[in-house]
């Protein structure tokens, strides 16, 4: 019970990284708000996780919805001890086909809903002199980046340094970016799969790729682990392991980790 007492919000916990980690904080004793866009999943995912766990709607692309979904959990919790936040999206396709709506979209979900949500949240988790856990991703780490997918890879890039400066600003807060590697979770999978499937096997050409795909579940331990350090952890980069086998990697392994993408649902 490593987070008893602790008052904790999850943004993006309707699914993926953000159920997990909500749902295993919640089993380490914190009392947590699950907040997302989807009402009824976030209902229900507060259900079954008890312990005075509760829902609040909130878009992170909509300033006020943000400062409510805070003002709210803090109402409720009577203040905050840890905050997470997951959403994510991504384009795919030749940069020079994304226009400009995308590249806001992408933006605002990404990194501007970061900070939209913690210009409310800084306050009482300065008080408390709580936690900040925030997904990122290891593409950033990727040179070149993973072909197609450049919208992604510069507002995580983008996201990293908000994440920094935030901890420049505000000392009495810990700051933790995860960089995730691929992980089975609804991301992509709103996308045409004649589009993803010729670019997930390039990614798996140029050896981008590990040949399997983590469950959310191993990579919310390592965000339950950040908010339960009495220390600021600043980064944490988390790969799945290869498979067994000579580890080499191939286009059957990009075959089957999309395969994994497409039985599941965005992290949004």
């Amino acid at each position: 019970m490593r987070l008893s007492g602790k008052r904790l919000l999850v943004v993006g916990a309707s699914s993926g990284l953000g159920r997990a980690t909500a749902l295993q904080a919640a089993a380490e004793g914190a009392r947590v708000c699950f907040a997302s866009r989807r009402v009824e999943r976030i209902e229900q995912a507060a259900r079954e996780a008890g312990n005075g766990a509760f829902a609040v709607a909130c878009d992170v692309r909509d300033e006020a919805s943000c400062g409510n979904a805070v003002a709210r959990a803090v109402q409720e919790m009577g203040g905050l001890d840890g905050f997470v936040y997951s959403p994510a999206t991504s384009t795919f396709g030749p940069i020079e086909g994304v226009d400009a709506a995308e590249w806001r979209k992408v933006f605002e979900t990404n990194v501007i809903g970061v900070s939209l949500l913690l210009n409310a949240a800084i306050d009482p988790l300065s008080a408390a002199r709580g936690k900040a856990v925030i997904f990122s991703s290891i593409v950033i780490d990727d040179s070149p980046p993973r072909p197609q997918q450049a919208s992604y890879v510069v507002s995580k890039s983008a996201l990293e340094r908000l994440i920094e400066a935030w901890q420049g600003e505000h000392r009495s807060v810990g700051f933790t970016a995860i960089a995730s590697g691929d992980t089975i979770t609804e991301f992509g999978t709103d996308h045409d799969m004649e589009t993803l499937v010729p670019i997930v096997q390039r990614w798996g050409e140029l050896e981008y790729l590990y040949g399997r795909m983590m469950e959310a579940d191993s990579v919310a331990a390592q965000a339950i682990n950040a908010l339960a350090s009495p220390e600021t952890v600043r980064r944490i980069a988390i790969t799945p392991a290869f498979p067994e086998g000579d580890g080499s990697l191939d286009s059957h392994s990009a075959e089957f980790e999309f395969e994994q993408m497409g039985r599941t649902e965005g992290d949004v």
